[in-house]
């Protein structure tokens, strides 16, 4: 009796608590739990390493060596390196703590589409051969809703797990045991099945968040079958689908919201840029992780063109952008042309001269269709 009555107190606390204080708490109880780990020096260990064989910058980092993967993806570094004779160039010092003009960098991002308008008017916004692949291939599949536990578990193990560990190896973010049961119940989200005819092809699990009075849909994970994601051609018509039926069901049960999950805070890398392609825009809110890295005196126009990075300035997302000397403008135009990225707070060129106004407006078309354009800022660097 003593604990249904505990049981139903916290139940009425819960209620009187709004789902937006609720997400807000979620994100403070995150963070704090990621600094408090961040301040245990004891496991900090310092590491070196050549961003690759054309860079000779030289990366120095001190963190968690666990942390050190992701840095070298984030900085594009070639991992199949090993020379224990440090190049005498450039040298760019990253830390898990903040650094006097240091540019905090993110693990990752998250990207959102802003609903409100029918699934017509969103695909309009796309490139024309992903709305023509789309708009061909949507007739041919459908959602159908799983409830069975035992279907529930089958999904999980058959393709939410397999696709994860396809993609991410041993380091791949499996949910913890029972949340598969847990969001698949409406109260919670819910898990569909994808059907291509009547053969199943893929999965969506989702749940709904609510942030500052707005309602969202995540699309917490996808799944395929390996005779799916084994083929990288179906794989790909499969996947643009599964995501388009997440977005119409999002519409469909009318949130404000649909926030298409994580990704790694790269420009240009396959998720991220897969994503952009859907014209949502970049947030912060779900990262808890940074990194914060400082720039070389000299050298670093030529290591933000090898590797430009996505930064965070008060919880906004910014890009910084490297131009070097001997460049030209169409070389830049071309190098660049794909990092319209929406969301965007401000966009750093980091040059060794001034670029032309041309090619400065050039930059600032890129973002010309969103709802707010990023401020394009000019640095003369070594």
């Amino acid at each position: 009796m003593q604990e249904q009555g505990i049981s139903r107190l916290i139940s009425v606390l819960k209620n009187c608590v709004s789902p937006s204080l609720r997400f807000e708490i979620r994100q403070k109880k995150g963070q704090l739990k990621h600094f408090i780990a961040s301040l245990n020096c004891i496991k900090w260990q310092h590491f070196s390493f050549p961003l690759n064989e054309a860079n000779l910058t030289t990366v120095h980092y001190k963190g968690r060596p666990e942390n050190k993967p992701v840095l070298m993806a984030l900085l594009g570094a070639d991992s199949t390196i090993s020379s224990p004779n440090i190049p005498s160039g450039p040298k760019v010092y990253v830390t898990e703590h903040p650094m006097r003009d240091a540019i905090c960098i993110p693990f990752a991002l998250i990207t959102i589409v802003k609903l409100g308008r029918s699934i017509e008017d969103i695909v309009a916004t796309y490139s024309k051969s992903l709305r023509r692949s789309i708009n061909s291939e949507r007739p041919n599949y459908r959602y159908q809703a799983v409830d069975s536990i035992d279907k529930i578990d089958s999904i999980e193990n058959t393709m939410l797990k397999p696709y994860a560990t396809a993609r991410h190896d041993v380091g791949a973010a499996q949910l913890e045991p029972g949340m598969v049961q847990k969001f698949a119940q409406n109260s919670h989200g819910r898990l569909d099945v994808l059907l291509q005819g009547d053969e199943e092809v893929g999965c969506h699990l989702g749940n709904p968040y609510t942030r500052k009075g707005k309602r969202y849909w995540h699309v917490n994970r996808l799944g395929y079958p390996s005779s799916v994601f084994t083929d990288y051609k179906r794989w790909g018509e499969v996947n643009s689908i599964n995501l388009h039926l997440a977005l119409e069901t999002a519409i469909e049960n009318g949130y404000d919201y649909c926030d298409y999950g994580v990704s790694l805070a790269k420009p240009g890398h396959g998720l991220i840029e897969w994503k952009r392609r859907r014209r949502g825009f970049l947030d912060t809110h779900d990262n808890f992780k940074y990194f914060y890295m400082k720039l070389p005196n000299t050298g670093a126009a030529q290591f933000l063109w090898d590797t430009p990075v996505f930064g965070v300035e008060g919880s906004k997302p910014t890009l910084h952008l490297g131009i070097p000397e001997g460049k030209t403008e169409v070389e830049m135009l071309a190098r660049y042309n794909e990092m319209g990225y929406g969301g965007l707070y401000k966009v750093y060129l980091d040059c060794v001269t001034p670029p032309s106004a041309q090619f400065v407006e050039s930059i600032r078309a890129l973002y010309a269709d969103q709802d707010s354009q990023p401020m394009i800022i000019t640095y003369i660097v070594g």
